[in-house]
């Protein structure tokens, strides 16, 4: 594993606009979700949402730059504070996005609603999962991903977490969580996938703690 000049640590406030940066190089929101006050919404959704709903933070910097982080639920740790705030300011945001109708707006708030009733009838909310894992493609290989993983893997394994979750899609980042261990658990519609990974299969994944498996 190549480390030179990589810092593990824990987020901080001010890691957040590189943390969403990372995540709209990966899922391209900017180019899928038009106009762009409806893509910065879609980019804080997902981020910041997935944020609140953790209790492990950590991030890499390599040469002082965020390149990379991991934000995980540990469901034997101290339960993150719901945020019943954020999600109607979301849906408030939505609803006055300009320039597109408001048939495509119920169209999208119908999507995120399908999205979590269709992946909860293969796993529920609440175990311990990988909220959001992202490793800007440039830093990816040298051995950052696999870190920020066990890292994570190792807290759960020590508070008593018997496996890990995580919800990807085939034409995502499947085959890294399969190589590391993880084992598809099952499938699910969710045409909220489809508006970022067209084509693709929105899917669970589950890895036991004591998986010696990171290749």
């Amino acid at each position: 594993m190549n480390e030179t000049r990589a810092v593990f640590r824990s987020y901080r406030d001010s890691d957040y606009e590189s943390c969403e940066a990372l995540v709209n190089d990966a899922w391209k929101f900017d180019d899928n979700f038009k106009p762009q006050e409806l893509s910065n919404i879609a980019k804080c959704t997902y981020t910041k949402g997935a944020l609140i709903g953790s209790n492990f933070r950590k991030v890499v910097e390599s040469h002082g730059k965020v390149v990379g982080f991991i934000f995980g639920l540990n469901e034997m740790s101290t339960k993150p504070k719901k945020s019943m705030l954020f999600g109607l300011n979301i849906l408030r945001r939505i609803l006055c996005v300009k320039g597109i109708k408001f048939s495509e707006k119920k169209k999208l708030l119908k999507a995120i609603n399908n999205h979590e009733i269709n992946r909860s009838k293969v796993v529920k909310r609440g175990k311990s999962e990988i909220s959001l894992f992202v490793v800007d493609p440039n830093n990816q290989g040298v051995g950052y991903g696999k870190k920020l993983l066990s890292e994570f893997t190792t807290q759960c394994k020590s508070s008593g977490v018997e496996s890990i979750i995580v919800e990807t899609n085939k034409l995502g980042a499947s085959s890294f969580y399969e190589r590391v261990g993880f084992r598809n658990i099952g499938n699910f519609n969710s045409p909220l996938h489809e508006y970022a990974t067209k084509g693709g299969q929105a899917c669970m994944y589950e890895r036991k703690c004591d998986s010696t498996t990171m290749d």
